[in-house]
């Protein structure tokens, strides 16, 4: 049997999958394919009640508690701080500089990529925020002009230090941005084509895009089939490949940079969970009780985290970072 690839929009022969709800272990199933053009993962039809699959314990929309530190020390803290993210963004200075000898920044990796010329200044937007932690984590390390959007979070929520999510879709959005992010959210969206168009109308020249995604064709989803934890039926929709996804960004005007594993040992162990037909919620997971006893003994898990550095090294992690400048 053959079926239309939803991104290369060729009628290729496929693998088709029966995969099951295993976050909350409802264990629906649901029919995906994989594409023999672009290699994408799909699922066969959107479920018409996805509301069923983002019940108010979502972990993604939980609020987090926040104070903003960086905000209420003092001024001259604040400025160092400032030289020396600014450094680690690239600008080099020789306060930061010497700071970087001794101190670090905190700033995350994915937005440390080489290319960017992000300032702490600069106008960050993140769709599909939930409550906001990458937000919330530049925040810590000076970012000030940071704006989330989620349609499905209850409310608009609003942080200490200026950090806003508001409950609203893309194509709502009329500002313009410097650097566009999407963390685990690019999988959930039915019209990747539509979501690129519309990143890319809210660039400014020169803007940046990350996708930061699941990968298809992944040694976690050729190891573990449905039971690869980031499958996550039926709320991932695309398990995209590199070549699937510039299919969908490149004509939208979103030149593809870079791609950069960052996948962890969640991939294996989850994966492993699933295969003993444990949901990732369960009380005895390490998702749920990371402190606590759990299916896997602490050596398991350095040993998962271990092997996930070295499927990253060689390109082979079940998460990416994908970076797109426009055009």
């Amino acid at each position: 049997m053959t079926r239309t690839c939803k991104i290369c929009g060729q009628p290729a022969p496929e693998r088709r999958f029966t995969a099951r709800e295993m976050m909350f272990g409802l264990r629906d199933e649901f029919e995906y394919f994989e594409c023999a053009g672009c290699g994408c993962v799909q699922i066969s039809e959107f479920p018409a009640n996805l509301e069923k699959y983002y019940p108010a314990n979502y972990s993604a929309h939980e609020r987090r508690p926040f104070v903003d530190e960086y905000g209420r020390q003092p001024a001259l803290k604040r400025r160092l701080r400032d030289r020396l993210a600014e450094h680690d963004l690239g600008h080099r200075n020789l306060i930061g500089q010497i700071l970087a000898a001794k101190y670090r920044s905190g700033l995350p990796r994915w937005i440390r990529h080489a290319g960017l010329g992000l300032h702490l200044d600069s106008a960050i937007l993140e769709v599909g925020a939930g409550a906001g932690e990458q937000l919330l984590q530049l925040r810590r390390c000076g970012f000030r002009n940071l704006l989330g959007l989620d349609p499905f979070i209850p409310a608009d929520i609003a942080y200490d230090g200026g950090v806003k999510i508001v409950k609203r879709d893309l194509a709502a959005e009329r500002g313009v941005f410097d650097f566009i992010m999407l963390h685990h959210s690019f999988e959930h969206m039915p019209d990747p084509r539509e979501v690129c168009r519309l990143l890319r109308s809210r660039l400014r020249a020169g803007g940046w895009v990350l996708i930061r995604i699941p990968v298809g064709g992944c040694h976690a989803w050729k190891k573990y089939g449905v039971n690869w934890v980031q499958l996550d039926a039926p709320r991932h929709f695309f398990l995209h490949t590199e070549k699937s996804l510039r299919l969908v960004a490149e004509p939208a005007g979103l030149e593809f940079t870079d791609v950069v594993c960052d996948s962890k040992g969640f991939q294996l162990w989850g994966s492993e969970q699933y295969l003993r037909d444990v949901p990732l919620k369960d009380a005895r997971s390490p998702f749920t009780n990371p402190t606590g006893q759990t299916l896997f003994t602490a050596e398991q898990l350095a040993g998962y985290a271990a092997e996930a550095e070295q499927l990253n090294t060689r390109r082979e992690g079940d998460q990416a970072c994908f970076y797109f400048r426009a055009r």
